[in-house]
Order: structure tokens, then sequence, then C-alpha cells
């Protein structure tokens, strides 16, 4: 079913048109209503929406407002107020309050039981004081809210924008933060083109006040859904991919093209493509002169150059100097018209939000037909499918065969250019052979037996020497070079050159932490070559897949790598070719290792299983490397679904085939799956045969990179000495931590070395139960030898363990001052242990509930124990005034210590040293 659209204005939709057409962003439209649902009491949750023009904040927003005035509960709890999307009005903060009072009339019921709400706003307008206007219009806010029992939702767009225009804007910020903050009348939902320094500077006023939800580009997903929305007809997957290239992502953008001719001949299709163009040259025009003057000359340059460019490039284009450049940039990004797309800190790539706007600038300022027809090509290349873009080459050549002169003129150029498109190699001999007289007499060097094929072999040389030689950033020149020289060409093998050079480009990109780019440059590869039959090319873009995958995982992006190795299996899962068989060997093994990041073992199980099933039926495996990895992630997953047993039998298994090799990365897997087994056999209560495992696996680490796992046995070990202790299996406690320390002292992990003094402390804590208090001080103090024990859960832990033991000697100095310590570091802490107020109450009682108050005070931990200090002067009789919610926790504190002082002094001692128990 088709829905209404509009050019780029939702706000003329109806509500019912409006949820009607609202198909994508559902998901962020989800989360904001949630958030209002379970908004209460005196405080809201202000939430902002950023993203660049035509992202969809105004329709999402829209939608939100639509859905409070439709559900029955939302709308007996909430009254949205919906401001312009541009609110030029507004130039002071009471100015900002009159607006809203202005749409509130607009919006709010009339009638004889309510006030006339446009009577106050012409009143209030009389008011030349800024501050008691805005105190008059928030008054107006109020009354309506209580009258109505309703909370007022405002809807503000261009938050950003609002507040670069606004005087005194620092004076205005703290006064609107103290309005939301305060005010539990009056929610705001926001929208931005991109983040401002009010929401990310930790000294600008609206820091930390908004919940922020930032709108990325639509996935290929979303893409397919809206087009379906709008046209009412379905793509094929690689056409909305490459629609979505075209558009960037963006919702309008893509509403835009969506109207666009298809069975059309090239006269009409140009003049489809002008008369789409025109239709909204005015979205296009007024936006380009809402520019300032050199920001527009600047973006005009960027437009010109079609392809993400560095600031000097543009700069030169603009004639401008680069720092000049550079800040006009700052700006056009800040405005969402000019995204950052790639590169490094030092070497940023920008590029144009709005795609589609790179064609309408190349047609408006085209002067002869070149530029014009290449604009329309691009347009078709990111329109169309690879069977459609040759469709329409035939009709070419067969309409061209009745021109001559200027007409056949722009036939050969639209018939060069097409023709000369990698997503229609495949076909580029039939449409040759096609042409007639006149239409191909320039594109001879598309031959097969064209001579560039021994200078592009050199050229992919002389990169591939750059890139081994650790100087990629030349190797990425050479690739670019190489993929301009050669990028057109009819030759198989010339064109597996091209494609391997974006991929090592891609790679090259992704090792320079210009992810973006790199990503860019790897689905290129895909669009180019994606439907291309041949078998090497198919294996290329199944190496780009890989390779993509792989960068995104990298960079922590999960769900995306996924993604990509979903898509690699979905086109080749099927193949009977034994390379491609290998490529989706390896996209299961990264699935299983993404899917174990994402917490879903059972999935990653299944993903490993596949991939080692596929491995054994006598198919070409990708390097043993992988075979490992698969091997070893599926017995991670089998642990982390709780199947421990079958978990150490993977890894054994991962032991018995590539224990006897000495390579070193299959040194580090042997290493990687026996610190696993010993892990996992502690878990079983097996401490015997984990602790022979990690006999084996130790010697093992001074060969590899793995020493993190051999942490990570240490920690376990430790760890199952202070279960056993909570247990009171003292003896078997000590017996573990003896063992630890033998293997591992030796070690110069700083993971094993923290775990090793962990397990000084627990011996130092047994000794303390047994009352044996210098042993206890001498394993404390020699922990704090050891330069200051490396974590602050160490320190703390080794000052309250000797505080304890000088209480029980009865040294109530010693004592002081170690409690003064752990007061220095808790607030250190990652979060707060559990027993701390119990440890800290207990204390107080036996050094005296006035000291420990004045001790806490004097401390850096003052605020973060302000319910304990507040209790003991509750129990002291002292006046004390802190908020109700701190005071109703001091209660409950105040009646433990009541019932702490009733004990006798000797419990008390007892009790503290009772509360040393795991700290990990």
């Amino acid at each position: 079913m088709r829905v209404t659209a509009r050019k780029y204005n939702p706000g003329f939709l109806s509500d019912d048109d409006l949820v009607a057409s609202f198909c994508v962003r559902t998901d962020e439209f989800d989360s904001m209503i949630e958030v209002l649902r379970q908004t209460s009491g005196n405080s809201n949750t202000h939430q902002i929406v950023i993203g660049p023009r035509g992202s969809g904040k105004t329709s999402l927003l829209l939608r939100v407002a639509a859905e409070v005035r439709r559900d029955d509960r939302l709308s007996q709890r909430f009254f949205p107020v919906v401001f312009a999307e541009e609110s030029y009005e507004v130039s002071t903060a009471g100015e900002f309050w009159l607006e809203c009072v202005s749409r509130l009339a607009e919006q709010a019921p009339r009638g004889l039981d309510h006030p006339d709400l446009r009577r106050s706003f012409e009143e209030l307008r009389q008011f030349r004081d800024d501050r008691t206007l805005g105190d008059r219009c928030l008054g107006v806010l109020q009354d309506f809210a209580d009258r109505e029992g309703k909370r007022l939702v405002l809807i503000v767009e261009n938050l950003n924008m609002l507040f670069r225009d606004i005087a005194d804007r620092d004076a205005a910020g703290w006064r609107l933060r103290q309005t939301l903050q305060n005010e539990f009348r009056i929610l705001m939902l926001a929208s931005a083109t991109s983040r401002f320094d009010e929401i990310d500077d930790p000294g600008r006023a609206l820091y930390d006040l908004f919940r922020v939800l930032t709108l990325r580009p639509l996935t290929t997903e979303d893409c397919a859904t809206l087009w379906q929305a709008v046209t009412g007809q379905h793509r094929a997957p690689q056409t909305i991919r490459a629609l979505r290239i075209l558009t960037g992502g963006s919702p309008r953008l893509l509403t835009i093209v969506a109207r666009f001719g298809t069975e059309l001949s090239f006269r009409e299709l140009m003049a489809d493509l002008l008369d789409l163009v025109d239709d909204h040259t005015e979205y296009f025009k007024s936006h380009l002169d809402a520019l300032p003057a050199q920001e527009r000359r600047v973006y005009l340059a960027l437009a010109d150059l079609w392809k993400p460019a560095t600031a000097r490039e543009i700069a030169d284009r603009a004639r401008l100097e680069t720092s000049k450049c550079s800040a006009q940039l700052a700006r056009l990004t800040e405005r969402g018209a000019v995204e950052v797309t790639g590169g490094s800190a030092r070497r940023k790539l920008y590029y144009v939000t709005e795609r589609l706007y790179n064609i309408y600038y190349l047609m408006r300022r085209s002067r002869g037909p070149s530029p014009l027809i290449e604009a329309l090509v691009r347009f078709m290349e990111g329109y169309y499918s690879p069977d459609e873009l040759k469709k329409f080459g035939v009709r070419i050549a067969r309409e061209a065969s009745g021109f001559d002169g200027e007409t056949l003129e722009v036939y050969r150029i639209a018939f060069e250019k097409l023709v000369q498109l990698p997503s229609l190699e495949a076909h580029r001999e039939e449409l040759l052979s096609q042409a007639p007289a006149g239409l191909a007499d320039h594109i001879d060097d598309l031959s097969p037996a064209s001579p560039r094929s021994l200078a592009a072999r050199e050229l992919f040389g002389k990169a591939r020497a750059l890139e081994k030689a650790g100087r990629l950033e030349d190797a990425v020149g050479a690739w670019d070079e190489f993929v301009r020289r050669f990028g057109v060409t009819a030759v198989e093998a010339d064109l597996e050159l091209v494609a391997l050079a974006m991929i090592h480009k891609g790679s090259a990109l992704a090792t320079l932490q210009c992810l973006d780019e790199a990503l860019a440059t790897l689905d290129e590869v895909v669009q180019c070559f994606g439907s291309n039959e041949s078998e090497a090319l198919r294996t290329t873009v199944a190496l780009a897949l890989h390779r993509k995958g792989a960068a995104l995982l990298d960079s922590r992006r999960f769900d995306d790598a996924l993604a990509t190795w979903d898509d690699l299996i979905r086109r080749f899962a099927m193949t009977q070719d034994e390379s491609l068989r290998g490529e989706v060997v390896r996209a299961f093994v990264g699935k299983g290792v993404v899917l174990m990041v994402l917490d879903r073992p059972e999935e990653a199980l299944a993903a490993c299983d596949e991939a080692l099933r596929r491995s054994g039926r006598g198919d070409v495996f990708p390097g043993p490397e992988f075979l490992a990895m698969a091997m070893n992630t599926r017995g991670a997953a089998l642990a982390r679904s709780e199947r421990l047993e079958e978990a150490v039998t993977a890894w054994s298994q991962v032991v018995e085939r590539f224990g006897g090799t000495e390579t070193p990365q299959f040194v580090d897997d042997v290493a990687e799956a026996l610190a696993h087994k010993a892990i996992a056999l502690v878990r079983l209560n097996q401490l015997e045969a984990a602790l022979a495992v990690t006999d084996e696996a130790v010697p093992l680490f001074g060969l590899c990179d793995a020493g993190s796992k051999l942490d990570e046995v240490a920690e376990a070990l430790v760890k199952k000495g202070w279960e056993l202790l909570t247990l009171d299996r003292a003896e078997e406690a000590q017996e573990v931590w003896a063992e630890v320390q033998r293997r591992f002292e030796g070690s110069n992990s700083p993971g094993v070395w923290n775990a090793l003094r962990f397990a000084l402390l627990g011996k130092a804590t047994v000794e303390l139960r047994r009352g044996h208090t210098d042993a206890a001080i001498a394993g404390a103090s020699r922990v704090l030898g050891q330069g200051g024990a490396g974590l602050p859960e160490i320190e703390w832990l080794a000052h309250r363990i000797r505080a304890q033991a000088w209480l029980r000697k009865g040294d109530a100095g010693a004592c002081t001052s170690d409690v003064n310590k752990f007061l220095e570091i808790l607030p250190e802490l990652r979060s707060m242990p559990k027993d701390a107020l119990d440890w800290l109450s207990s204390m107080a009682v036996a050094l005296g509930l006035e000291k420990m108050r004045d001790l806490i005070q004097a401390s850096p931990s003052a605020d973060l124990l302000l319910p304990l200090t507040t209790a003991l002067e509750m129990e002291l009789g002292v006046e004390f005034r802190v908020a109700k919610e701190v005071e109703e926790v001091a209660r409950d504190i105040q009646r433990d210590l009541a019932e702490r002082i009733r004990k006798k002094p000797r419990e008390i001692g007892a009790q503290a040293v009772d509360l040393v128990s795991d700290p990990r």
C-alpha cells in the first residue's frame, strides 16, 4: 500500500497520515514512548534526537506527539506543544517561553471552559523585561498544566540552532536548565542537526540534561521498508543498497528519489531527472541560500569535488586558506550539511550529507552536455539494478540509430559513460556489439587486447611493496592511482586486480583507523562486482565482505560485523566453488566470535559447529588458524552456556590437534585452550586437574602473546581460595593459595601479580581469623610494601585487614590510621563494596561514633558516606540537615548502629573480622 508523502515537511500531515506513513525509526519511537510511559513523580527525562537534515527528526518527534494525542493513557497525562521547525522569533530566554505560549494557544482546546490563551499571549507580548516575560509565560503554562492535570511536552526542533542565535546563551541555558530540572509539569523533546557545546561541554548549562538518541543513516532493510511504503513497489536488495549509497540513507532523499520514473526512454529519463531536480529546486536552493557566503563557497567546492575530500583539497577548490576552510567545514558539520565520513584526526574526509545535492549541483552548473550526462549516469548507477542498466544501454543503442549531429553526441557521451560502469562489466561486450556506427568510436581501449594489463600489474606490485613495507598512507595513494587508471576495463584479469586493489586499500585504511573510508571502499567492491558471475570476482566480493566484517569487529561495531558476515553467508552459502566455500567457513567463524561478544552463546555454538561441519567435508579450509579459532570459540560458547564438561572436552581437542606445533599462532591457540580448560576445571571443583593443566600451560606463555589468559587462570584459582574460605574451609584455601604462589611467583605479568597479592591477603585473613594478629599485620604490610599494590581494591582490602588486626591488638591509633587510608581509597573503587557500610559501622562502635564521623567528614569519602555520617549524628543526638531520601537511608543505618552498640566490645571486634570476605 502506498502512503501519503510530502516533499520534505511532515508537519503538513494529519495524525492519521503521519501514523500511516511512519515505517522507519520505529525502534527510536518505541524507546521515546517507553520513557514517557515510565515518567512519574517530580522528575522528567528530557530527550533530544540528533541527526542531519532529512534524517527523520521531525517525523519522529511528530509521531511521538501524535501517539501522545491518540493513546488513552498518555493523553490523560501529557499535552504536546509542537513548536515550528524553525523558531525564528526566539532570540532570548523570555521569548522562548513566549513562543511556547503562542504554540499552546494555537493547539489547546477552546471553549467556555478554557481560558483565552490568545488574549494572554497578546498581553504577554507587551512585557519588555525578559526575565519578567519568562516568569509570566511560565506561569501561564503552569496554570494550564494544573487545570488540565497534564504535563506539557514541548516539541522543540533545531535546539542547537536556537541556542546559537539566542542572546546571552549561557544565562538563558542555566535558566532553562533550572526550569526543566525543577518544574515537573514541563518536559522537553528536542532535536538538533548535530551535537553542540551546550550538551557536550561539562561547563555548559544543558550538559547531561538530555537523554540523547542519535539517528544513524537508514539500514538497507529500512530503505527497503520506506521504499515499499512510498511507492508500493519491491526493489531488489542490490538496488536498495545502491539507493542507500545514493541518498546516504536519508529518509527525506529516499522519498524524493522514489518519485523517479523507471520504464523510460533515454530522452524521457533525462527529462524526468530534470523534472525531479526542478520539483525540488526550492528545497535545494533554500538549503543553499541559508548558508553564509563563506560557508556556501566551501559547500559548493565540496559538492563540485563529488568524492570525500580533505580540508586541503576543498580549500584548493574554493581558493581559500586551509585554516579558514577548516573553520567553515566545522560550521557546516555543526549544521549537519556536511559530515565527516572517514580519515583520521589529522586527515579528516568531508562529504556533502545530502548526496543527491551533488547531482543537483552538477546539473545546475553544467555548460554543455557532458556534466549533465555525467550527473544522469551517476544517478542511474545508484538508482537502477545492473539488469535495468543493461536495458537502458540497449535502449540508448537502439534510439541512437535514428539521430545524428548534436543529439547523437549526447547519446554517444551517455553510452560511453554507461558501458564504463563496473557494474555493467558482465554485459559490456553485448552492449558494444549492439552499438551503431558512431556510438562506440571512442571506447576502443575497452578491448581485451589492451596493452594496459602489463602496466596494471606493475603498478599493483608497487602498491603491494609499499603495503608490505608498512608505508600504508603511500600504499593508499598507490591503490587510488591504480583504480583511477584501470578501473574501467573489459579484461577480467584486470578487473580482478581492480577489485583486489580496492580491498587492499580498504584494509590499509582500516589499519590507519580511517574506518568510515575503509568501509566505503569495501562496500564499493561489493556494489561494483556483487552481481558479476565470474568465479574470481565472486571470490573478491567475499573477501571484501570478510575484511569489512573483521574491520567492524576490531572497531567494536559488533551488530554491523554480524550483519556483514550474514550477508556473505547469504550470498555464497550454496556455492560449489572451493575458494568461496572457504570464505563461507571464515564467515561462520567470525560470526561465532561476534555472537560470543554479544553474549549469545547458543547461536555462537551453532555458528562454530556449522564452520567445523563444513570444514570437515573435505573442502579447502581457509587456513588452520581459523579451525583453531572455531574450536576455541566453540569451547567458550559451551562454557558460557554452563556446559562445562563439554567445554573441557572441546579445549582438549584443540590441544590434541595443535599441541605439537611450534608455530607462534598455534602456540597461542593451545595456550588459550589450556587456560580456559584450567578455569573450567576450577569451576567444576576439580582443583588437582586444574593445577595439572596449569602446569602444562605455564611454559607456553613465554612463547606466545596470550599472557592475559595466564592472568585469568591465576585469578580463577585465587577466587576459588576465597570461595573455600567463605565455606570455612580455611586449610584448603591456604593450600590453593600456596599452589598459586609456587606456580606463578616468577611471572612478570601485572595481572598475575595482582592475583598473587589477593592470595597473600587471603592468607592474612586466615591468620586474623585464627587470632594471629601479628602474622595478619605482616601479611597485609607485605602487600602494601610492594609498590602500592597496583589496584585500589588491593590497597583497600590490605588496610581493612590491618585495621582489624590493630583493633584486636588494642592499638586504636594504628587502627585509626588504616581506617583513614581505607576512607581515602574508597572513592577510587569501581563500586561500593556491599559490606563496606557494615564494616565501617562496626569500626565506628569500636573506635567511637563521634571519632568515626569526624574521620569520614574529613576524608574524600564524605559525600559517598553521607547516609552513614547522618546516622552517626542521629545516634549522637546532633542536629543534621540532609535530603529526605538520605534521611530515610540514615534511619535504617541508625537502627543497625543501635543494635551494634548493645553488643559487647569483644563481639564487635569479632564481627569486624568476619566481615572480611571475597573482595572480588
